[in-house]
């Protein structure tokens, strides 16, 4: 399957090493491409393509970079098992949600909150 354009766009702006990431936020600005686009094709090129596509969340330096060597490809591996780890406990909580008690759980917080945000605006 040859590379895209937009494919082509997204890979030529990713940084090589884990020294100056680039947010999604950036590569969007810089390729004029959508949020959509941007995730689709970093997803194919990690998917299709092999190329180690990592993100580095943990930080000031976040953003995403191909993996050069083990060290930066295990910066992205944890980051990502965090985010499964993160996605599995909220499934779990879905799974678990009681579908029809959980309004009324929440009223008695929403009320109080409803009436001080009416006594804030009426301020």
């Amino acid at each position: 399957m040859p590379l895209s354009m937009i494919e082509f766009k997204v890979l030529s702006i990713l940084p090589r090493g884990a020294g100056y990431p680039i947010t999604t936020r950036n590569i969007c600005k810089a390729t004029q491409l959508s949020v959509r686009d941007v995730r689709a094709a970093v997803s194919n090129l990690i998917g299709l393509y092999g190329v180690p596509i990592v993100a580095n969340r943990n930080s000031k330096n976040s953003g995403l970079f191909i993996a050069t060597d083990e060290a930066e490809l295990n910066i992205g591996i944890a980051s990502f098992k965090s985010q499964v780890t993160t996605m599995n406990a909220r499934i779990s909580a879905i799974e678990q949600a009681d579908l029809t008690g959980w309004e009324s759980q929440l009223r008695p917080d929403i009320e109080h909150l409803s009436s001080e945000r009416r006594h804030i605006q009426g301020a």
